[in-house]
């Protein structure tokens, strides 16, 4: 069987496993799950074990279709690998900031805080700083490789300038929405249009105000460990 084969066939394998969207519905499922296991056995855990459930499967299995997002696979499917719709942006959103809140109500509880409740919670808060960047780059994919609405039908690529000459994939929008998210910055790629600086834009204020947070719990954690 030759590579070109094995590749075809493993993409359509990947395909009937997990359809449009099953990254976000499966860790949607995995984190429901989990929440009710921890709301049973330990339910000072809930939040945040039901956040790492979420997250964790949402970014393996995304892990796992990493591969096959070629450029031109992007091309034609990136509508199918992007987050389906602002609801779910919003649920991830919303259960990041519950990770927030639970990480600082654990390092701030009477009595101390306890060590496995609050890396339960740091966790979490990590967890969801990797699968925002990693929903921001399908989306950027997404944006980039979108056909333009003309009367033509003509496609429109655009709105990211990546240096080199090859087509970006997937590998170049993680890069891309990384760099937003780690250094509040776009370093090497162009953003070279206003509809892509306003969603760049969005992102880096995000990722000012998360990694903001991120550093605040480090704080505390060190304190209190100190403490």
């Amino acid at each position: 069987m030759s590579q070109e084969t094995e590749r075809r066939f493993a993409s359509f394998a990947i395909e009937r496993v997990m359809p449009r969207h099953a990254p976000f519905y499966f860790g949607l499922l995995f984190g429901v799950v989990g929440l009710l296991i921890a709301l049973l056995v330990a339910p000072k855990y809930a939040i945040s074990f039901g956040a790492n459930c979420l997250f964790a499967a949402y970014l393996g299995l995304t892990a796992i279709k990493l591969p096959r997002l070629t450029a031109a696979y992007l091309r034609e499917h990136a509508r199918d690998e992007d987050t389906p719709g602002s609801g779910i942006i919003v649920v991830v959103l919303v259960v990041v900031v519950a990770s927030v809140v639970s990480l600082f109500l654990a390092l701030n509880q009477d009595g101390g805080p306890e060590i496995g409740e609050v890396i339960a919670s740091v966790a979490s808060v990590i967890l969801g700083w990797f699968t925002v960047q990693v929903m921001g780059a399908l989306h950027y994919a997404y944006e980039y490789y979108q056909v333009a609405d003309s009367s033509d039908g003509e496609r429109f690529e655009g709105g990211l300038n990546f240096p080199g000459d090859e087509d970006p994939d997937g590998i170049s929008f993680f890069y891309f929405s990384f760099t937003v998210g780690t250094s509040v910055a776009t370093s090497d790629t162009k953003v070279a249009s206003s509809a892509m600086r306003r969603r760049v834009m969005v992102h880096l204020v995000f990722a000012h105000f998360y990694n903001t947070i991120l550093l605040a719990a480090a704080v505390n954690v060190m304190l209190g460990a100190g403490g």
